[in-house]
Formats: structure tokens, C-alpha cells, sequence
């Protein structure tokens, strides 16, 4: 029944609610009454609770919203990146792998770009060449590498001397000369040593280079001189790698050797080595000599940019005889001298250890060489002009 309080006859918030199955005295059911305080409280915790309710509900479709143009988004990105020249989409961890990458226009990769060794044909290769590495990559713009000193990191003296244009001839020049022998190995030599720039090597730079600017000889429409060879034998982005510990010239020589080491499973049996031409002293009669390298199967090739780009050859000499030539032929292995030593500290920020020990085990007493003396022929395998396998 409905009981109605007579002081305020027209106030419902002081009705009170009475058990119509309880009894009011005598009875063996308890009374329930509701006061207008509880009632305010219930309603007030009902509505909070559907308020929780639906912003739940909000929080998950939010939730599924965003996972789900999430992963539409990440497909896009890696479809996009194994993407065909022809616009065709193809995932690149199902089924058989590719052995000729196929790249959308946007990429750096060239659309005729040739796979590492497709051919099998690295395992027969008995020269070495070695582009010597001078500098990183600092932004994406490598279509200009070869004139905007932008793109790489240099140091207040490198600029205003065409380093641009000599990066990007030293590494036509290695191409080259791995396009004239079908059993030359290109290896790109250099590691992180830009501590501004993050993990990133020279080695590795100078292969991207070389795939944006498409300087690979394949296409011989640009050299009809070399049409004969380009076609008869393999590409030469199949027979290239990156060395990326090698922090100055004597281990661009000696650490690109155990590249070659690790990649082939042999030594080279001759070495030719790209860089400036200033620098020819150096590599030929201090660190190949220090090396122990048989001076017949030595051969250097050395490509200065043009004047007209500030390079000033007379200058670039005089510094190399002071900071380089000098201290070398006292200091052959650059373990004493403290402007060698200073130098490799300062181009090794990230404290690399290379691997060389353990992949080249014939050759470990000379990584582990610091003389001055020269060390011993018998310690080096090509002294003999042997080949370890």
C-alpha cells in the first residue's frame, strides 16, 4: 500500500514506499522502505554505471578503429615497399624469394637491379676492389650526391674542394673496373664513423649511391663502349658489398682482404684499389708493403675531381705527406703515433669490434700486428702468392 506524508501532501521526495507483501505489525516479513535519500542515491549510482557502461563501449570501438586502419596502413607500407616496377604487389615472406628485386619507381633501388651473387658467381672471384670510403650519407636526397655536399657529412675542410663529385667518380671508377673482370670483387670500405650522424657507414653509403644514382653499368645505352662487356659477363651490383669497421686507409686495404675472405672463402689474388690520386703513396708503397702484398698484383687507381670544384691538388698533397705519409713510415700499422691513433678513436664513436679475427683466423697475428717492425712473411698467406680456403 501507498503511504503519503501529511506534513507536505504535494512533496514527493518524502513519499515513502511500503512492502504491500510485509506487514505492518505482527509479521513474519521484514519491512523495506526506500527513503528519498537512498532513492536519490540508487538513481545517481545507476546513471554513473550506465555512463562507465557506454564510455567502455566508446574506449573498444576506438580500440578496434585504430587497429584496424592500423594494420590497412602497415600492409600499404609493406606492400608498397615490395611493390613492382609495374605496379604489381608482391610480399616478399610468402612462397619462394626473389632472386631479382623488383622496385617501385620511388625507390633507390634500381628496377634492373641485380641480387648479391644471383649467379653464383662470387665464389669464383680471385680480384679485389676496393673503393676507400670518405664520408656517410646524411639525408635521402642521393639523386644529387654527386654535387650537393648536403647529402653527405662532411667537415668544415672537406667542403668547397668537390668531394661530392669525387665520392661519386671514386665509386664509378671501382665500378668500372669490376665491369672489365667477371671475377672482380667490389667491396665499398668504411665504417660508422660519424658520431653525429648515428650508426651509419661509409661502406653501406657508398652502395646506396651507386643504386640511386644507377651507376652499376647496366644499362648500356649510357656506355656503348662497354656494351660487349656489360653483356658477357655478370652484373657487377651481384659481385658487390660493403666493409663497414675500417676507420682509415691501412684497414680500408686490410679489413676489405677478410671481407673478401668471409665472402668467398678464399684470398684475393690481386687488389686494386680506388681513391684519390694524392693518395697513391700511401696505399701502394706503405700499407701494401706493410702487408707484405706481392707489388705486380698491386694496381691503383686514382680519380680527382675537377679544379673548376675548388679542388686544389698541390694543397691536398702537402697535407698528405704531413698527416699521413710521414707518420705512416714510422708507425705502419697506425698502433703509436698519436695522430693515427687519435684518428681512429675519433672515427670509431660506437666503440665496433670487427669480426675479422674470427673469419680470417689465417691472417690474426697480422690484424693483431702493431710492429714498427714489419711483421714476418710467413705470417701472411699471400706473401707465398697462395690461396687459403
Amino acid at each position: 500500500m501507498r503511504v503519503r506524508n501529511v506534513v507536505d501532501d504535494n512533496n514527493k521526495d518524502n513519499d515513502i514506499l511500503v512492502d504491500t507483501n510485509s506487514t505492518i505489525s505482527g509479521g513474519h516479513n521484514k519491512k523495506s522502505f526506500l527513503t528519498p535519500a537512498t532513492r536519490r542515491k540508487r538513481l545517481l549510482m545507476k546513471q554513473h554505471m550506465a555512463m562507465e557502461r557506454r564510455k567502455t563501449m566508446l574506449v573498444l570501438v576506438l580500440v578496434a578503429l585504430f587497429l584496424l586502419v592500423g594494420s590497412r596502413v602497415g600492409s600499404t607500407i609493406y606492400t608498397g615497399r615490395a611493390t613492382q616496377h609495374n605496379g604489381a604487389s608482391q610480399p616478399r615472406l610468402r612462397g619462394k624469394v626473389d632472386t631479382k628485386p623488383k622496385c617501385s619507381t620511388s625507390s633507390w633501388i634500381p628496377s634492373n637491379a641485380h641480387s648479391f651473387n644471383e649467379n653464383l658467381d662470387v665464389s669464383r672471384t680471385n680480384h679485389l676492389v676496393v673503393v676507400a670510403g670518405h664520408s656517410v650519407i646524411i639525408n635521402g636526397n642521393l639523386e644529387d650526391a654527386g654535387t650537393d655536399e648536403n647529402v653527405w657529412f662532411l667537415f668544415d675542410y672537406q667542403k668547397g674542394q668537390g668531394l661530392p663529385q669525387a665520392i661519386v667518380a671514386h665509386i664509378q671508377a671501382g665500378i668500372d673496373e669490376a665491369t672489365k673482370d667477371p671475377k672482380a670483387l667490389l667491396v665499398f670500405s668504411g665504417g660508422e664513423t660519424r658520431a653525429g650522424m648515428g650508426p651509419i657507414n661509409e661502406g653501406t653509403s657508398y652502395f646506396r649511391v651507386a643504386d640511386a644514382l644507377n651507376l652499376w653499368n647496366d644499362d648500356t645505352d649510357k656506355k656503348p663502349h662497354m656494351s660487349e662487356i656489360m653483356d658477357a659477363y655478370p652484373s657487377v651490383r651481384s659481385r658487390a658489398v660493403a666493409e663497414e669497421f675500417a676507420t682509415d686507409s691501412y684497414q680500408n686495404l686490410l679489413f676489405s682482404i677478410c671481407r673478401f675472405k668471409e665472402v668467398t672463402g678464399s684470398y684475393p689474388k690481386k687488389i686494386t684499389v680506388v681513391s684519390f690520386s694524392f693518395k697513391e703513396t700511401r696505399f701502394e708503397q706503405l700499407h701494401a708493403h706493410a702487408l707484405h702484398w706481392p707489388s705486380n698484383q698491386f694496381h691503383y687507381v686514382g680519380v680527382d675531381p675537377p679544379t673548376s670544384t675548388g679542388f686544389d691538388l698541390e694543397r691536398s698533397q702537402k697535407g698528405e705527406m704531413q698527416n699521413s705519409v710521414v707518420p705512416y713510415q714510422t708507425d705502419p700499422y697506425a698502433c703509436h703515433s698519436d695522430v693515427l691513433q687519435q684518428k681512429r678513436r675519433d672515427r670509431n664513436p660506437f666503440s665496433r669490434t670487427p669480426p675479422y679475427p674470427l673469419t680470417c683466423p689465417e691472417i690474426s697475428d697480422l690484424l693483431q700486428w702493431c710492429g714498427p717492425d714489419l711483421i714476418a712473411t710467413s705470417n701472411v698467406p699471400w706473401a707465398h702468392d697462395t690461396v687459403i680456403s
